[in-house]
């Protein structure tokens, strides 16, 4: 029982770390952590696909979607739809989005940055010793793995 608390305890480590980036990130800029990841992405590649986007950041096409539609919306970033392929949606940040990634703060992630600096065979171990954890879960939701840690969750779910 010890050995499971400990893990417990490191497991609230790692979400309220990530949660704490997250709620910086929006106070400095308003934008969500993963928001701000989209714009700064978008920055980089203009005219990206939603779906090479969404496949950047690890997340379901839809969701990133429907993300997306508040970028848009605080006019930050623009769609343009291709004349010879309607289904094709490339993304473009607007000067708003340009100045708002100015004054913003860097967008990688907690998580993202922490994973970097482990070895090789450091991941690789953290992914075999984790797989057990989340089958025991038996949390079968499919889009689970493909949508953002949200930083608003209660602590009571941690």
């Amino acid at each position: 029982m010890e050995k499971e608390n400990s893990i417990t305890q490191k497991l609230r480590v790692v979400f309220k770390a990530i949660q704490a980036h997250s709620k910086k990130i929006e106070s400095t800029c308003g934008l969500s952590s993963v928001r701000l990841w989209m714009l700064y992405e978008v920055h980089n590649a203009p005219g990206i696909k939603v779906s090479e986007l969404a496949s950047l950041l690890s997340i379901h096409r839809s969701t990133c979607s429907n993300m997306l539609d508040k970028l848009e919306d605080k006019h930050l970033l623009k769609r343009h739809r291709s004349k010879s392929d309607q289904r094709a949606v490339r993304l473009y940040i607007t000067e708003e989005g340009r100045v708002l990634l100015s004054k913003a703060p860097s967008p990688e992630g907690r998580l993202s940055s922490a994973l970097s600096k482990l070895s090789p065979q450091q991941i690789a171990d953290l992914d075999n010793a984790i797989k057990p954890l989340v089958d025991a879960l038996y949390y079968n939701d499919e889009k689970a793995a493909l949508t953002p840690i949200q930083s608003n969750l209660p602590h009571s779910q941690i």
